[in-house]
Parts: C-alpha cells; structure tokens; sequence
C-alpha cells in the first residue's frame, strides 16, 4: 500500500496506480530521454511550450491541412 499510496492519503489514485506499475529508468534510459526532451525544448525553458513544437510538427501532410480544412494552428493546437 505504502508503495503505491505516493500522496499518503490512505487512497491509491488511477495516477498512483500507474506510476507503482511503470520500471524506474535506467541510467542509460534516462539519458535517451533526457535528450529526446531537450531536442524538443528548443528554447531551453524546461518545458515544452507551443512555440517548441511548431518549430518541430510539421502538418503538410495532414490530410485537413492539404484538403484546406483547417489551418496549421487548428491542427497544431488539436495535437496539443
């Protein structure tokens, strides 16, 4: 109970839940992801902000955006 009751609340929350059922990462893991979210963080705040994706998701080939059905925000804010 302890190891999945993270809040100590006496309650196993969906969230609780899940996280006890994932592996702690690797070192080597870790490091792929921390590089991964630094690829995509490309101003470097710590987060991942709108502005970080638009310079990376490219819509072109999205069916709505070749068929004029929504622009490349609709489509971008929709992924988001």
């Amino acid at each position: 109970m302890k190891f999945y009751d993270i809040d100590g609340d006496g309650n196993i929350s969906y969230e609780e839940f899940l996280s006890g059922l994932r592996e702690e990462l690797t070192e080597r893991r870790l490091s792929m992801v921390q590089k991964a979210f630094a690829s995509l963080d490309r101003d470097g705040s710590g987060q991942l902000t709108k502005s970080d994706i638009y310079g990376i998701y490219d819509v072109s080939m999205n069916p709505e955006f070749l068929e004029g059905k929504k622009t490349r925000d609709e489509i971008l804010d929709a992924f988001l």
